[in-house]
C-alpha cells in the first residue's frame, strides 16, 4: 500500500469536533412504496438488517454499470437513476450507485446514510462515495460499496465501518475485503491496487445531516468527520479552483464554489456517529 497515504492518516489519528449534530434518517414517505413496488425488492431482501443489507448491495452492484465519468446532471434520487441505468447497461458513477443504496434501504427500514469519502490533497479532482448501514443484529455501522459490491472485514472477521477501517490502516492491522468483490461483474485481481485507493480517499469523511429520499439533489447540509487541525472548508475552496482551472467553470462547480464559501463547516463528533 502507498506508503505516503497511510503516513498521512498516522499522523492524523485524532478527529476534530465542534458538534454533536444527530443525523436524521427519514424511512417513510410515498416515494419509497413507489420504489418497493415497481422493483419488488422487498419480496427477496429478507427481514433482517443484516440480509437488507447484504442482499441489496448485491442487487444494486450486480444491475448497474460503475462509470467514473458520469456527471450527475440527472436528478439524483433512486427513482430517476433506476430507470436511467438499471439493467440498461449506462454507467453510472459512485455517488449514484450510493443514492440508490441507500434510499433502498432506507426504504426496508435500515437506517443508512451516503458517505463521501475524501483525500487530503487539493489538486486531488477524485474521491469516492460508499454507504454505511446500521446493522441492529450486530449492533454498530458497517461500510457497504455497491461500486464493487463488497464490504470490508478485519483479521477476526469483524464487518468494519469507515473509521475502523481508518484505524486499521493507522494502527497496521490488516483488513479484506469480501469474497464478492468485483468491478461491473468482472474479478478485481489487484486487491492492493483497491487498498490503495481507498488509502488514499480515508483522510477526511463528509455527509449529510439528514438521509431520506431525494436528499442528494442539491448542494448542502454537509458535516464534516476530519482530523483535528484539517481546514475542510479551505481544501474544499482550493480543490473547486483546481477543477475549475482543469474542466472550466461550468455551472455545477459554480454552485458548488457557492455553497463551499458560504460554509461555516460543522465538524461532527466522530463518536456521536459510530
Amino acid at each position: 500500500m502507498d506508503h505516503v497515504f497511510i503516513d498521512e492518516i498516522k499522523k492524523n489519528q485524532v478527529f476534530q469536533a465542534t458538534a454533536r449534530i444527530p443525523i436524521a434518517y427519514k424511512t417513510s414517505g410515498p416515494e419509497y412504496e413507489m420504489l418497493k413496488e415497481e422493483y419488488h425488492f422487498s419480496n427477496f431482501v429478507g427481514e433482517r438488517d443484516f440480509d437488507k443489507a447484504f442482499n441489496l448491495l448485491a442487487w444494486v452492484n450486480r444491475h448497474f454499470r460503475h462509470t467514473g465519468n458520469y456527471d450527475n446532471s440527472d436528478r439524483q434520487d433512486a427513482l430517476t437513476l433506476l430507470k436511467l441505468a438499471f439493467d440498461s447497461g449506462y454507467g453510472i458513477n459512485c455517488l449514484a450507485m450510493s443514492i440508490v443504496l441507500c434510499e433502498c434501504l432506507l426504504a426496508v427500514n435500515v437506517k443508512a446514510r451516503v458517505m463521501y469519502m475524501m483525500p487530503k490533497e487539493p489538486n486531488d479532482s477524485d474521491n469516492h462515495v460508499v454507504v454505511e448501514a446500521f446493522i441492529s443484529e450486530l449492533n454498530k455501522w458497517v461500510m457497504l460499496d455497491p461500486t464493487y459490491g463488497s464490504y470490508c472485514l478485519d483479521a477476526d472477521g469483524n464487518i468494519l465501518n469507515l473509521y475502523e477501517m481508518r484505524n486499521c490502516i493507522a494502527e497496521g492491522k490488516e483488513y479484506h475485503f469480501s469474497n464478492a468483490i468485483n468491478y461491473n461483474g468482472q474479478t478485481v485481481d489487484d486487491l492492493d491496487d483497491v487498498k490503495i485507493y481507498y488509502a488514499k480517499n480515508l483522510f477526511f469523511f463528509r455527509c449529510k445531516s439528514v438521509q431520506g429520499y431525494g436528499r442528494h439533489i442539491e448542494c448542502g447540509d454537509i458535516l464534516e468527520l476530519a482530523p483535528k487541525g484539517f481546514d475542510v472548508h479551505g481544501r474544499m475552496v482550493e480543490n473547486l479552483l483546481f477543477r475549475i482551472n482543469t474542466y472550466g467553470n461550468h455551472k455545477a462547480f459554480q454552485t458548488w464554489m457557492a455553497y463551499e464559501k458560504s460554509l461555516d463547516n460543522q465538524y461532527i463528533d466522530i463518536a456521536s456517529i459510530y
